[in-house]
């Protein structure tokens, strides 16, 4: 009876003792797996670069019909956007710092907007055609925005077609809600790799490389000055954006990468 007892207890001892490295090795892969997953979301989030932020939050800033001060400047510093200029409204006002702080990337939001009633400031009640021909003549001044489409509905802006990158599309939202009588700026605009800014290269690689460079650019990794040249520079932030998409990191533009970025191979 004694060696019975003792026969049983070795084999429960033997089980748990089999077990026991199984749980291990199934917890220890779980946490692995969560410090990589943790690791790959704070590398695209610091690939993200405070003039990429500063210029989404000015388009989602124009576009809300809630902030209807049209002197509002933004700034970025290491992720933190600071609003400044003026309002109509405190209402105004803290819809401002709502809509900076739900651009994705931000933060913080440090609001210094101040507050100035319209009083008997005049009022402009612009027909849609008069917005238009004002928003078309302001984005004509500018050689990367005389080809956007515009069009009003209401006092609400749209902007169509293709710019350069993130920072005239910016620009755009920019100068169509300082026209008297805008309302909000809608921001349909695409990014055209064939019109990026930088340096005229007659070499088709170059111009492949500066579409690349401006892509990423515009997506938050610094590749350097767009000029068709694949440095060390850019060619480190290629690696850096390959690994936020969680594509074979080789720092070279292959077919998976350009499809990525929206840059034709």
């Amino acid at each position: 009876m004694h060696g019975s007892r003792m026969f049983v207890a070795v084999v429960f001892a033997s089980i748990a003792v089999a077990a026991a490295p199984t749980y291990v090795m199934s917890e220890s892969t779980t946490e692995k797996v969560e410090r990589k997953a943790k690791s790959a979301a704070k590398d695209a989030k610091a690939g993200i670069s405070d003039s990429w932020l500063t210029a989404k939050t000015k388009i989602a800033l124009f576009a809300d019909e809630r902030v209807k001060g049209r002197q509002v400047s933004v700034e970025t510093v290491n992720a933190t956007v600071t609003l400044r200029g003026k309002v109509d409204s405190d209402e105004a006002k803290a819809a401002a710092a709502s809509v900076a702080k739900a651009v994705e990337g931000v933060n913080s939001v440090r609001n210094d907007l101040q507050v100035v009633p319209p009083g008997d400031r005049k009022m402009t009640d612009a027909s849609d055609k008069d917005i238009t021909q004002q928003v078309e003549g302001r984005l004509a001044k500018d050689a990367q925005l005389k080809k956007v489409d515009v069009r009003a509905d209401g006092g609400a802006v749209i902007l169509t077609g293709a710019v350069p990158g993130i920072g005239a599309s910016a620009r755009a939202s920019e100068l169509a809600r300082e026209v008297p009588g805008v309302r909000s700026v809608k921001n349909e605009l695409t990014y055209d790799a064939a019109r990026r800014e930088g340096p005229r290269v007659s070499s088709p690689g170059s111009q492949e490389v500066m579409g690349m460079q401006q892509a990423l650019k515009d997506k938050g990794f610094d590749p350097g000055p767009i000029d068709g040249t694949l440095g060390p520079r850019t060619t480190s932030a290629l690696k850096e954006y390959q690994k936020s998409e969680n594509v074979t990191i080789t720092g070279k533009m292959d077919r998976d990468t350009a499809a990525k970025l929206g840059v034709k191979k």
